[in-house]
């Protein structure tokens, strides 16, 4: 439809992407290749991946014409899929307006306004997948109904554990501690969680259960292996998906051809951040690629191997290494292997820093792509080539406030001041900025340790808020669920209205004892809030007790039916934060989404249920909802969930962890390397200088043996170092303009981290004090 050279010109004068070969050949081979062929694409940080993925597909659309409806492109999370539509949706638009106001073009014009640039598949491979199976569904099938993460963890708690007693078994504590590498804290919370792990690498992993069940010894494998069938039996009877069961039935469908009306319109399959793929997923973009090269298309995917996170969830990095020679043997196809490079993102400074760092270990670089370039610094204007700045204390208090101030003088007081030996460098923010342009990024955002200890992110957020002016943060991760002061008042609240005086909770004989003293303390919390007298239109008093007798306000009769939902919402009327507080009102989300998903498997639907005739109803609806929604999120089983805050806020400095910075840069990154790291414990190594493969390592050795994937070729021990290393090559990567790493002196000086240039046979890379670092 359109000239290739017509394309590249419009793409570069009217979106500012300059894409000819000579600027950065990687780029415009990936955007250019012919639509049969298909590519391997090695993306390193900051390298344009998004542009590239997105003036690929325009120029399938524009030079190829290919329609739209036939080009399917899948992301990681539902932010980055959100953005690359919106992309283009943008250019797209914009290319198809100067093209129709081309005299030369006229002959393509009526077809050029008839593309329709959101029939385009772009979604995560679980959204995709949902979409999919409802639109070719048999006549009189329900569509999928899926559970999110956290719906899932309630119901694992409730019917894999508590059930059948579970939670109280030794030998299923005994497995969890074997997987975990320690007994330390095995709750009701940790057991529910790695059975979730396990339940999904099942899927993930395509493991042969019965096999993994009969061929070890230990007694808590078939207690797991009951715990997750009972589960998934829960799942089949309430005609229920979680996201692994949903890959699982779309992989089963696409090879039974039953997705066939589907399959025959897939031309180009494009897979983002492939370096974080499981052999299930594998197993449905090579059916998607059989699909699309039948049908005189291609596949291509793009990742990085060095920015690999989510072992953790089941990713297999190893799949994104043998990519080529996998889908050779399984598919017939060779891929042409594109290297981008060029990194817009970060200053020189920066991107030398990240070349070092990941280059420092010997052992990594087997893991890495054979051949693979440094990333090429390529960022384009006038800008200031920082040093990368160091901050460390002799302990966290002075950190916490030390850290404060340098970042208020940033935002407020007209810059830092900091020096090298050539130059002097004044640190702030943009005058047309905010503090959202600084980011703190952690190992662990949490607010407290294990012990209850204030970290680093909860002091530097006191010593924020008492400058002048004050600055705010958002980490909304920093504390779990259940001990939020507000989610503490909120759920006490609801307890005193459903169940006053605990007479339903205490009937429950099985309630397990870490869920009710949480009950208990969630209640006191409440009378003490009440008692408060917090200010509102009714009083709260009587609004509580107005439930608690079943008398109506302002009603003449009390319904039948109360969801829990608009009780909640009345509540919050008292807790202001929860109406204006950034927050807060993603705890909120949380619970609500929380309620609003136990209500998919529970009999009453989240609703108390009051019958004068049958009280009985009321007291089975109360308990269910203790059981459902309430001793989950008591025992720590519910988390938020980075969905719940798609945005982050501008007026905030942002506080997370690495894996949530991933796919995200700011122009000031704070890393801390070491703030928890005061001594060599050995609790703490696998943070930072692994003595052992850890959890999910286990977990792979455990199951890997009984899948076509196999025993992993490296030791625990050094897939967790390899993991490490990518972890902060992710966490330097994110900075634009300046980074900075902040800890402890003690691992400037003696305490082993990957982070500070340690390798895992104990060498020091970087000089003892950090002296390669400008310290403030």
């Amino acid at each position: 439809m359109i000239n290739w050279t017509d394309f590249e010109s419009a793409v570069c004068t009217h979106l500012g992407r300059d894409i000819t070969r000579g600027n950065n050949p990687g780029q415009s081979i990936a955007i250019s290749s012919p639509l049969n062929q298909s590519l391997f694409i090695v993306a390193g940080p900051g390298s344009g991946k998004t542009t590239a993925i997105s003036l690929r597909v325009l120029k399938l659309i524009f030079v190829d014409d290919v329609d739209p409806s036939e080009i399917l492109v899948t992301t990681f999370t539902k932010k980055a899929a959100s953005e690359l539509k919106s992309r283009i949706l943008g250019w797209g638009d914009q290319l198809r307006r100067f093209f129709i106001g081309i005299s030369s073009y006229d002959h393509v014009s009526d077809q050029l306004r008839r593309i329709n640039f959101n029939r385009i598949i772009t979604g995560t491979l679980d959204s995709i997948s949902e979409q999919v199976l409802t639109d070719n569904r048999a006549p009189g099938t329900p569509p999928p109904v899926v559970i999110e993460d956290f719906a899932s963890n309630t119901l694992m708690t409730r019917v894999g554990l508590f059930s059948h007693g579970r939670h109280n078994n030794q030998d299923l504590k005994d497995y969890i501690a074997h997987l975990n590498g320690t007994s330390w804290r095995i709750g009701v919370s940790e057991v529910s969680s790695t059975l979730q792990e396990i339940k999904d690498r099942f899927c993930h992993d395509q493991i042969d259960v019965a096999q993994y069940r009969s061929s070890s010894a230990h007694p808590g494998v078939p207690i797991a292996c009951d715990a997750i069938e009972d589960y998934e039996g829960e799942l089949y009877r309430s005609s229920l998906y979680d996201f692994a069961r949903l890959e699982k039935e779309f992989l089963e469908q696409l090879r039974a051809r039953t997705l066939r009306r589907f399959l025959d319109d897939v031309r180009f399959v494009l897979v983002d951040e492939y370096q974080d793929t499981n052999l299930l997923q594998e197993q449905i973009y090579f059916e998607l690629a059989i699909a699309a090269i039948k049908n005189g298309g291609s596949i291509a995917v793009v990742g990085d191997d060095d920015q690999s996170l989510y072992r953790f969830r089941g990713a297999t990095v190893d799949l994104f290494h043998s990519f080529p020679n996998r889908i050779i043997n399984q598919v017939g196809v060779n891929p042409a292997l594109v290297y981008l490079s060029h990194n817009y993102r970060s200053t020189n400074t920066i991107v030398d820093f990240c070349n070092a760092f990941i280059d420092l270990d010997r052992q990594f670089q087997n893991v890495r792509v054979a051949g693979k370039p440094e990333i090429i610094p390529a960022r384009f204007g006038s800008f200031t080539n920082y040093p990368v700045l160091g901050m460390f204390r002799d302990n966290v208090d002075v950190l916490a406030c030390d850290l404060a101030r340098f970042i208020h003088r940033v935002i407020y007081g007209g810059g830092f001041q900091v020096s090298d030996s050539r130059n002097s460098y004044t640190i702030r923010i943009d005058p047309q900025g905010s503090p959202a342009d600084i980011a703190l990024l952690f190992s662990s955002p949490q607010e407290l340790d294990s012990e209850g200890n204030p970290r680093l992110p909860l002091l530097l957020r006191y010593r924020l808020s008492q400058l002048s002016p004050p600055i705010q943060v958002f980490n909304p991760r920093g504390q779990k669920l259940e001990v939020v002061p507000d989610i503490r008042r909120l759920c006490g609240l609801v307890l005193e209205c459903i169940d006053p005086n605990s007479v339903v909770q205490n009937s429950i004989q099985r309630l397990p004892h870490e869920a009710r003293n949480v009950f208990d303390n969630w209640r006191r919390k409440a009378r003490t809030f009440i008692n408060s007298n917090p200010a509102g239109t009714v009083s709260l008093r009587r609004f509580v007790r107005a439930w608690q007798k079943r008398i109506p306000l302002g009603k003449k009769k009390w319904e039948q039916e109360a969801a829990l939902v608009d009780l909640i919402y009345k509540l919050i009327t008292w807790i202001p934060n929860m109406q204006n507080d950034i927050e807060s009102i993603v705890y909120l989300e949380a619970i609500t989404r929380t309620v609003i998903q136990s209500s998919l498997f529970s009999h009453f639907r989240g609703e108390i249920t009051f019958d004068p005739n049958n009280p009985r109803l009321e007291q089975l609806s109360i308990k269910e909802a203790l059981w459902y929604i309430f001793m989950p999120l008591a025992t720590g089983a519910i988390e938020v969930n980075e969905e719940l805050f798609e945005t982050l806020p501008n007026d905030r400095i942002n506080v997370m962890s690495i894996h949530q910075a991933k796919g995200l840069e700011f122009p000031m990154v704070i890393v801390d390397v070491g703030s928890d790291f005061r001594t060599r414990h050995f609790r703490q190594a696998f943070k930072r200088f692994p003595r052992q493969g850890g959890k999910c390592c286990n977990m792979e050795d455990e199951l890997r043996r009984h899948s076509q994937l196999g025993q992993p070729r490296r030791t625990g021990r050094d897939r967790s170092f390899d993991d490490l290393i990518r972890q902060y090559f992710v966490a330097y990567s994110r900075a634009q303009d300046v980074l900075m790493l902040v800890g402890l002196k003690t691992v400037t000086d003696f305490v082993e981290h990957v982070a500070t240039g340690w390798d895992r046979n104990g060498n020091r890379h970087w000089p003892r004090g950090l002296t390669n670092l400008v310290y403030v």
